[in-house]
């Protein structure tokens, strides 16, 4: 009966160590996976150890043992070897799967968690986009986050992401998405009482059509608004938006709110709270506190209906008309 106390005191560091290493194939601050591989060289050299200490113990106390039946000592022996031989297993998969995730991302972007919405910007272009973030398939990507009021937690199951984003802290990932589509992420610390609803969406296209999608976005300059309702929209902004929302290109540059300088591609709004529609837009813009509990965005009931018409309008021409998103398969 000695033994079994003895034998979980030297699974318990093997299994620990298991979980610290999975967690690292997904989670890392080295993006290039060194350190990472490193540990996880590490874990599985002391899950080979471990074992046979482990199995040369049970088979010196069976030596050792009298009156005990063989059936029984044959358990005894078998239950740690197969727990081992899982965690080596799973140490050694976890380990290709860092290594095959992407040592050397091909891009970076910086992920910045606000309440209740999310911001990225492409490293080394002038892109920024908020709420969805366009990535291609197949390509290791490392993502850096931080965080602007609170701590966050940016999940994306999809590729078995859990991240930390902490103000004045930039902690680092890498990922890769193995099939086109529309994938959801999410928030999940509870960082207010829209933590539920503070999500975003990772849109993953062919490498053809993102490599035409940054370069399009990084020329983009908003076009001059081409009807009497659109330079209507466009003047509200201004007054209304503009301090506190950015469209590249123009005077509005506000930073307390996402960016709006690509809109029009988005398939949702509200940190996909809402589908991208005229209609949804409209409501967001009239009255997002009451469909988003804590968001920051005022209500604006003192818009008409034609001022609220003109400002979806102008908003409308925000975007890359030759990228339609919303027919992705969303996962």
């Amino acid at each position: 009966m000695r033994a079994r106390p003895r034998l979980l005191a030297l699974l318990l560091p093997v299994l620990t160590a298991l979980g610290q290493a999975h967690q690292a194939t997904t989670f890392s601050d080295d993006p290039t996976g060194t350190e990472s591989g490193r540990l996880l060289l590490w874990v599985s050299v002391f899950a080979v150890v471990a074992a046979a200490i482990i199995v040369g113990a049970l088979i010196y106390g069976k030596r050792r043992a009298r009156g005990s039946r063989d059936a029984l000592e044959a358990v005894w022996i078998a239950v740690p070897v197969i727990l081992i031989a899982v965690v080596g297993i799973l140490g050694a998969q976890s380990l290709v799967q860092l290594f095959s995730a992407g040592a050397k991302p091909a891009f970076g972007v910086q992920l910045t968690a606000s309440r209740y919405w999310w911001d990225f910007d492409y490293f080394g272009t002038p892109v920024r986009v908020s709420n969805e973030l366009v990535l291609p398939v197949g390509t290791a990507v490392e993502l850096r986050f931080s965080a602007t009021d609170a701590f966050h937690a940016p999940n994306v199951p999809e590729v078995g992401l859990k991240a930390s984003a902490m103000p004045g802290q930039n902690t680092r990932a890498v990922i890769r998405f193995k099939r086109i589509g529309n994938y959801p992420g999410f928030c999940a610390e509870q960082c207010g009482p829209a933590a539920k609803q503070h999500r975003f969406r990772v849109i993953v296209v062919d490498a053809e059509t993102f490599d035409r999608f940054l370069q399009a976005a990084t020329d983009f300059t908003p076009p001059e608004p081409a009807t009497p309702a659109e330079r209507a929209g466009q003047t509200l902004f201004m007054e209304q938006c503009a301090a506190c929302h950015t469209v590249r290109g123009t005077a509005a540059r506000g930073t307390q709110g996402p960016d709006l300088t690509l809109l029009a591609n988005r398939t949702t709004l509200g940190a996909a709270s809402l589908p991208n529609t005229p209609q949804n837009l409209r409501t967001w813009i009239r009255s997002a506190p009451d469909l988003k509990p804590g968001v920051a965005m005022p209500a604006f009931p003192n818009l008409n209906d034609d001022e609220l018409d003109a400002l979806v309008a102008y908003l409308g021409t925000l975007g890359l008309p030759e990228f339609d998103f919303s027919t992705l398969p969303h996962k």
